[in-house]
């Protein structure tokens, strides 16, 4: 269901106090380090959509120091995650902060080049890499997109990332909510 500002049926996830914790940490951290982490409030609506939805097979592409990842491996412990990045310092931290997961497998590289070759299908894909290449990245998704898959991309308000926007309403079901940076929201 895609709603204005957050669903009505979205409420703020209930997170045990020593995940918050973790999370804070991570985002000082970010803050800190220009780590440009998701907003809390992108988290939230990942960890409220997800929680709904129980993906298998979670694709993300741009991992960072794994602040978002996080917030997926946290909602879906059984889900299969595969997150790409191609900064080996973001790399070294995300790895460090992953060390309470076992459900993450991280893609180093390119994230064209790796999606040019990833087998597999997945549920639910999370884009916040390089802005310029996000319709690249969308045409190289979709025929791995199972039945019934969501896609988020990140920043579509703040870097005005408007012909993604545009695709992704050509190809699937979708629109842009007013969510921390601005996402798209796709259901395929």
């Amino acid at each position: 269901m895609i709603e204005g500002k957050r669903s009505m049926k979205q409420e703020k996830p209930q997170i045990p106090s020593h995940i918050d914790k973790f999370f804070k940490e991570l985002e000082e951290f970010g803050k800190e380090n220009y780590m440009f982490n998701i907003p809390r409030e992108t988290g939230e609506f990942i960890f409220s959509l997800l929680k709904e939805r129980k993906p298998r097979n979670i694709l993300e592409i741009g991992m960072s120091n794994g602040y978002s990842t996080c917030w997926m491996a946290f909602v879906c412990p059984e889900a299969k995650i595969k997150t790409i990045e191609m900064d080996k310092e973001k790399i070294k931290l995300a790895k460090k902060n992953f060390k309470n997961f076992n459900n993450i497998e991280i893609l180093e590289g390119d994230a064209i080049e790796i999606l040019k070759d990833l087998k597999g299908k997945f549920d639910f894909v999370f884009i916040d890499a390089t802005k310029k290449e996000y319709i690249k990245y969308l045409e190289l998704i979709k025929d791995k997109l199972n039945k019934d898959a969501v896609v988020i991309a990140d920043n579509i308000i703040s870097h005005k990332i408007k012909d993604y926007s545009l695709k992704a309403k050509e190809m699937f079901k979708s629109k842009t909510l007013n969510i921390g940076t601005g996402i798209e929201v796709s259901y395929v």
